[in-house]
């Protein structure tokens, strides 16, 4: 049997042999990953709000609304650090987290774009505007982890392959209530080859919650009764999610790590 044979065998037994864990739905643990950081400011609005800042604030907004709902919310970054982009789905494996959100604020050359996207993984190129918005976010994460390994590669792509259809499920959710916060109907989900979403071994998407080059979503973002609409509205996708049905996989955190 080939060595990409068995490495399918073994993410599909991952996903789907176990049984789920009957109390995981009150104490769901989310991942969440707010982008950018540190030296990596990401997009910025015309007025200068950086996309690390904005991201970081809905996180932690977000954290405290999945927090009250009964899920375990948990930062990736509590702060204006760097976290190398193939290092935060990492963390969340160790840790053992039931889905993973990255939080982002898009940003396009018409500065009347608004209103959300939401992306879960594709292990091809998507279209031209998917593969332009990933393009941004992939900025620095051109290498794979492990030193460019042909079997580090494999895995990823199989890690994300076990759980594509809960993350398109994932996605759909919480777009339907950031549209309906947003008034935009027209919207769907998206994939693109988004490399913090490459190794994550759960259910993983990357929200791009506004477009902070719009002008009037820019001075939105930097209200804060507005970031908590985001993130109701994201932790009632969430709910939906997991109303729906979703059967998450028993996993422990690694040995010492958080």
């Amino acid at each position: 049997m080939s060595l990409l044979r068995v490495l399918l065998c073994f993410f599909s037994l991952l996903a789907w042999a176990q049984p789920p864990n009957p109390a995981a739905p009150a104490k769901l643990k989310v991942w969440l990953d707010p982008g950018h950081g540190g030296e990596d400011r990401g997009a910025r609005g015309p007025k200068g709000l950086s996309e690390k800042e904005a991201a970081l604030a809905i996180a932690q907004d977000l954290r405290d609304k999945l927090r009250a709902a009964g899920f375990e919310a948990v930062l990736g970054r509590e702060d204006d650090r760097f976290i190398p982009v193939w290092d935060r789905a990492k963390k969340a494996n160790e840790a053992g987290a039931d889905l993973f959100l990255s939080l982002h604020l898009n940003a396009a050359r018409a500065k009347g774009a608004r209103g959300s996207e939401v992306y879960f993984l594709s292990l091809g190129q998507g279209d031209a505007d998917a593969q332009a918005v990933a393009a941004l976010e992939n900025a620095g994460a051109e290498r794979t982890p492990e030193g460019d390994s042909l079997v580090a590669g494999i895995l990823d792509d199989l890690a994300q392959k076990a759980f594509l259809q809960d993350s398109e499920r994932l996605a759909v959710a919480v777009l339907t209530q950031l549209n309906r916060l947003g008034g935009i109907r027209q919207r769907g989900v998206k994939q693109a080859p988004f490399a913090v979403l490459r190794s994550a071994a759960m259910p993983a998407v990357l929200v791009e919650s506004a477009f902070i080059s719009n002008p009037k979503e820019e001075t939105k973002l930097r209200d804060q009764d507005f970031r908590k609409r985001i993130a109701d509205a994201i932790t009632r996708g969430i709910q939906r999610f997991v109303a729906d049905g979703f059967r998450p996989v028993k996993r422990k955190a690694v040995e010492g790590k958080p």
